[in-house]
């Protein structure tokens, strides 16, 4: 009886220590969030690319004058804060006391001097355009007159004086790009991947590791001023850029896998539904649009108003977008993606869906003087990349079969032995090849990405005033010229913003391009990964970003 009691006993001792198993679901080990950047950058000026994604690694080391918080806001960053002259001309920018590199170092306001300086001199830079608005800035860019003719200067350790050549209400918004974040252009960024160890950080993090798989390694910035904000104290950042093994990456749930994806950006086309209702993705607006635009310098059928505007009245865009998924884009309804303008429209200016009726209407008009041509082609050339080359292919397809069913009926009203036959070709160039097709006019239309940035509707709809150097392709419209100029001329918000409204409508009236959609950021990330934000340009922000303990203990 003794030896029973003693057997039980022991059992009940073996159930309460834990010695039986129990059943633990499989989680990844490993604390710190890995995301995966993609492309590895060259360097870490990033002054000759507008690759968003590397950005993000910018971001994630250095730091500007201000930035965008979680909610998109703009606010202080370096600066503790900033003050505007009546006049909207003068900034004078208040740095915080105790900024230091992650080195130790002090850093001063004449920091700021020699970045904007070093960034206006650095050749074959997209970026040094962007502060042609400082006075003097596009001169010392041009090699026309000295650093001290530029209108930045350092009035102490922490003050830092802009003067614009005239009002800008974009001018902060620019700073908060993150090519303007704060880090020396010297060889350390260029061999970034050698020296790394040397490079004077300024933001959250600091790297740590780059290993011989690319992977880099990120550690919180023990110097940066705002550190007790940032949440994780490492993170990993990889380098896949095929696109099927990050996906592949992503999904695994092995235990073993401790470097493997927790979050990243653009998943193939061909799986954006299935994540989609999974769940597992975030579609964000951005401030980007795709176009068509017509080559008016050709004398081909795009020449013509009513072909351009039966080319834009078949087209479906949201049959379209959801042809392909729906979380990568939103249907333009207008030529900017400014609400702020497009509220102010009584209506939208395009319809998201196409409209054969009207198509006809157009085409008939077309034909009454062209209806010796039987055949015709149209050109589409695009950058080659996954995304632009399957829309580009489901536009031309659209185009395509709806013109040959609306040509066909139209054929017997204009008494036309045959109907128009319109071949609709795509051709996808690599980027500077593109640049080189469309300077040298070998195309009908043009399928590209326009980015408006930071919200600056002038600078986006002057690309299309006759003097633009972005308008290569042969419009002209002195009226919308016109117009264009007193927008930015004109002080009063509300009077502003109804030219921008007018000069859309000149531009829905002569049709020089056909807005398409509005780009998303199509965010993929794990259940347990918590507070990633987007800026409005589509760069992520991992200050708050976390990966939550997912072991579940049953």
């Amino acid at each position: 009886m003794k030896r029973l009691l003693c057997i039980i006993l022991i059992f009940i001792m073996m159930l309460s220590s834990g010695c039986v198993e129990k059943k633990v679901k499989p989680t990844n080990s490993r604390k710190y969030l890995v995301y995966n950047l993609g492309e590895v950058p060259s360097d870490l000026l990033m002054l000759n690319s507008d690759n968003v994604r590397e950005k993000d690694l910018l971001l994630a080391l250095f730091e500007g004058l201000v930035r965008e918080d979680k909610y998109g806001e703009l606010v202080p960053a370096m600066a503790e804060r900033f003050d505007i002259s009546v006049d909207k001309i003068g900034y004078t920018f208040k740095l915080r006391k105790d900024l230091h590199y992650s080195d130790g170092k002090s850093i001063k306001a004449i920091d700021f001097v020699r970045l904007f300086h070093n960034i206006l001199l650095e050749k074959n830079n997209v970026f040094a355009e962007q502060l042609y608005c400082i006075f003097g800035a596009k001169d010392f860019s041009m090699g026309k007159v000295k650093s001290d003719k530029v209108a930045i200067s350092a009035k102490d350790d922490l003050t830092l004086e802009i003067r614009l050549n005239s009002p800008n209400d974009y001018f902060l918004n620019i700073l908060s790009n993150p090519v303007f974040t704060l880090r020396e252009t010297n060889m350390n960024k260029r061999n970034w991947k050698n020296s790394y160890e040397d490079i004077q950080y300024s933001g959250p993090f600091i790297i740590k590791e780059i290993n011989e798989y690319g992977e880099i390694y990120l550690l919180r910035n023990e110097k940066y001023w705002r550190k007790s904000e940032i949440v994780s104290n490492e993170m990993l950042f990889t380098t896949i850029k095929d696109e099927e093994k990050t996906l592949a990456d992503f999904e695994t749930t092995r235990v073993s896998d401790t470097s493997k994806i927790d979050v990243f950006v653009s998943p193939p086309i061909s799986e954006g539904k299935s994540l989609n209702i999974k769940k597992k993705t975030i579609a964000v607006p951005t401030k980007s649009m795709y176009y068509l635009t017509f080559n008016l310098n050709t004398k081909d059928t795009v020449k013509d108003n009513n072909f351009r505007n039966a080319i834009s009245a078949i087209i479906s865009k949201e049959f379209i977008i959801q042809t392909i998924s729906k979380d990568l884009a939103v249907p333009a309804i207008n030529y900017t993606t400014s609400s702020v303008v497009n509220e102010d429209s009584s209506k939208p200016i395009f319809d998201v869906f196409g409209s054969k009726d009207k198509g006809a209407k157009y085409l008939k008009e077309y034909l009454k003087t062209h209806n010796y041509e039987k055949k015709a082609e149209l050109i589409i050339v695009y950058e080659n990349k996954n995304l632009d080359d399957r829309i580009a292919k489901e536009i031309a397809k659209n185009i395509k079969e709806n013109l040959d069913e609306i040509a066909k009926k139209i054929k017997g009203y204009l008494d036309l032995k045959d109907y128009l036959d319109v071949n609709v070709v795509c051709k996808g160039y690599a980027k500077d090849e593109l640049n080189k097709v469309t300077k040298q006019g070998d195309y009908n239309i043009l399928f590209s990405r326009i980015d408006e940035e930071y919200g600056d509707i002038y600078k986006l709809l002057s690309r299309w005033t006759s003097s633009s150097s972005y308008n290569i392709y042969g419009y002209k419209d002195l009226e919308y010229d016109k117009i264009i100029k007193s927008a930015l001329l004109e002080k009063d918000k509300k009077n502003k913003i109804k030219l921008y409204n007018e000069a859309q409508e000149i531009l829905a009236k002569d049709l020089p391009c056909i807005p398409v959609y509005i780009v998303n950021t199509v965010i993929c990330k794990k259940e347990n990964v918590k507070d990633i934000y987007t800026t409005k340009g589509g760069n992520l922000i991992f200050d708050y970003a976390y990966k939550e303990d997912a072991t579940v203990t049953k």
